[in-house]
C-alpha cells in the first residue's frame, strides 16, 4: 500500500525553471563569445521545450564547453548531472534545476560538425555562417541549413518521417525552396529528388513510409565531405569514445534500503520518474537480479514465515552471491555503459537488517561474514521511518520489532559508503525532496570529476 498522497509541487513551477535555465543558457554562450545555431525544434522556444535542444558550435568552442559547464553557477540554480560523448564530435549535456521534490531539465546536444556514424553530415562553419538571431534572442538556421539538418537526421539516423516532421520540413521548404531542392539534388537522384520535394510540400507522410529506406540507401551512399584519411581519423576517435563509454559508465545504481513501511514503493517510483530524463533508460529489480527472470514471488506476511535451518541458510547465502554476481556482469554492467538508472529496491544488505524476514537462522553470522564479496551500488538511499509510523504502515510488525528496524537501518546507514539518510517520518514533499537531491548531489560530483580527469 502507498503510504503517501501524490507530490504537489506544481507543473507550470518545473516549466517556468525550464524556461529560465534555456534563457540563462543562451546568456551564458553569449557573454563567452561562443557563437552558437540551435539547429531546430525551436519554434515553442523558451515557452515549450519538449525534447533536445540540438545545437552547433565551432570546434575550437566545442572543446572549451567542459570546463565551461562544469563550473559551479555557469547557470543559476542549476548543476550539469549528466554527459553523454555520443559522438565523437557531440556531446550530450544535461543540466537539472531542482524545484520541490521534482528535477526541471534542460538537454543541450552540442556538436562541432554534426555527424553520424562518424561520417560528416554539416560543418559547422556552414551552419553558423548562416544563423539568424530570433525575435527573442536566440541564434537559429538559414532555412537550407535547418532542412538539410533534419532530413538527414530523420533519413539517416532515423529512417521515418511522420506528420510532424514532413511539417517542419514544409516550412523549410516554403522559407527557400531552391536552397532546399538543392540539398536534395546534392543527396539523391533527380527523380527521388523531385519526389521528396513533392512530397515534403505536400506533406505526402505516406510517400515516405514507402520510400524512406530506399532515400536512406541513397543518402548514405552519395558523395561525402571529407577526404578518406580524415573519414579515416573519425572512425579512429569514434572508436576511443566507445572505449571511454565502457571504462567510465554513465549509468547509475542506486540501492534502497528500508523496513517494510518505510515508504520504498513511493520513493522508488518517485526517483525514477524524475530522473529518467538523466538517463537512457531505466531499470528496477526487486532485491537481487533473479537471474534475469524478473521478480520473485511475493510474500505477504514475510515475517511470519519459519526460519531455515542453518545448511539451508548457507545454502540461500552462496545462491544470493551467485545471483549478484551473474547479475551484475549479464545485466547491470551492461545496462550502466548503456547509461541506464539501476534501482535495486532493497539489497542484499537489508537481509543483514531484517534476517527475520529472509527466513535466515538468528544472529547467522555467515551473511555478514561474506557481504564484502556483494558487489555495491554506487549509492545507497536508507529510509527511517519511527517504530510507529511502521506499525501504522504494516500491522503484521510488532513494536520491538519496529524499534530495532528502525535502530538498525540508522546504524546501517552510517556503515555503508555513500549512503544517504532519508526521513520518511515527515510530509510526503520533504522526504522526496531529500531522495531526489542526495542522487542529484551524486551525479554532479561524478560529472566534475569525470570532466576533471578528461583535462
Amino acid at each position: 500500500m502507498n503510504p503517501y498522497p501524490h507530490a504537489t509541487v506544481c507543473a507550470d513551477d518545473v516549466a517556468a525553471a525550464r524556461r529560465n535555465m534555456f534563457l540563462d543558457f543562451c546568456s551564458l554562450l553569449e557573454a563567452r563569445g561562443i557563437h552558437y545555431v540551435i539547429l531546430h525544434g525551436y519554434l515553442g522556444y523558451p515557452d515549450r521545450i519538449e525534447s533536445d535542444m540540438d545545437f552547433q558550435v565551432s570546434r575550437s568552442d566545442f572543446d572549451r564547453l567542459p570546463a565551461l559547464f562544469a563550473a559551479a553557477g555557469c547557470i543559476p540554480g542549476a548543476t550539469l548531472v549528466q554527459v553523454l560523448r555520443h559522438q565523437a564530435a557531440s556531446c550530450y549535456y544535461v543540466f537539472a534545476r531542482q524545484v520541490g521534490s521534482r528535477l526541471a531539465y534542460l538537454h543541450a546536444d552540442a556538436a562541432a560538425d554534426y555527424r553520424l556514424n562518424a561520417r560528416l553530415w554539416l560543418r559547422s562553419d556552414i551552419a553558423l555562417a548562416s544563423r539568424r538571431k530570433s525575435a527573442l534572442g536566440f541564434w537559429t538556421p538559414s532555412p537550407a541549413v535547418e532542412f538539410e539538418y533534419y532530413f538527414v537526421k530523420r533519413i539517416v539516423d532515423k529512417a521515418l518521417i511522420e506528420e510532424q516532421h514532413a511539417r517542419q520540413l514544409a516550412r523549410n521548404f516554403a522559407e527557400d525552396r531552391i536552397g532546399c531542392m538543392e540539398v536534395l539534388d546534392r543527396f539523391l537522384p533527380s527523380e527521388p529528388a523531385r519526389g521528396a520535394g513533392d512530397a515534403i510540400r505536400k506533406c505526402d507522410t505516406g510517400w515516405f513510409a514507402r520510400e524512406c529506406h530506399r532515400l536512406r540507401t541513397f543518402v548514405t551512399g552519395s558523395a561525402p565531405q571529407e577526404s578518406a584519411v580524415d573519414r579515416l581519423r573519425s572512425h579512429i576517435d569514434e572508436m576511443r569514445r566507445i572505449a571511454r563509454r565502457v571504462l567510465r559508465p554513465t549509468g547509475l545504481v542506486v540501492g534502497v534500503l528500508g523496513a517494510d513501511g518505510s515508504g520504498k514503493t513511493t520513493v522508488v517510483e518517485h526517483l525514477e520518474r524524475e530522473l529518467a530524463p538523466a538517463f537512457r533508460r531505466v531499470r528496477r529489480f526487486h532485491f537481487r537480479p533473479c537471474f534475469g527472470k524478473g521478480a520473485g514471488v511475493v510474500v505477504s506476511d514475510p515475517h511470519g514465515q519459519p526460519p531455515r535451518s542453518w545448511i539451508a541458510g548457507l545454502a540461500k547465502t552462496a545462491l544470493y552471491l551467485l545471483d549478484y554476481w551473474l547479475g551484475w556482469v549479464r545485466l547491470v554492467m551492461p545496462a550502466k555503459v548503456r547509461s541506464t538508472l539501476v534501482v535495486f529496491d532493497r539489497y542484499y544488505h537489508d537481509s543483514l537488517v531484517d534476517s527475520k524476514r529472509y527466513r535466515l537462522p538468528p544472529y547467522f553470522g555467515p551473511s555478514r561474514w561474506v557481504a564484502f564479496l556483494v558487489p555495491q551500488p554506487d549509492m545507497w538511499l536508507v529510509l527511517h521511518a519511527s517504530a510507529g509510523t511502521l506499525i501504522g504502515r504494516k500491522a503484521e510488525l510488532d513494536l520491538d520489532t519496529a524499534h530495532a528496524l528502525t535502530e538498525s537501518y540508522r546504524e546501517l546507514a552510517a556503515k555503508l559508503p555513500n549512503a544517504s539518510l532519508i526521513d520518511t517520518d515527515r510530509e510526503l514533499e520533504l522526504a522526496l525532496s531529500d531522495a531526489v537531491q542526495a542522487v542529484r548531489l551524486v551525479l554532479e560530483q561524478r560529472v566534475v570529476a569525470s570532466l576533471v580527469g578528461e583535462r
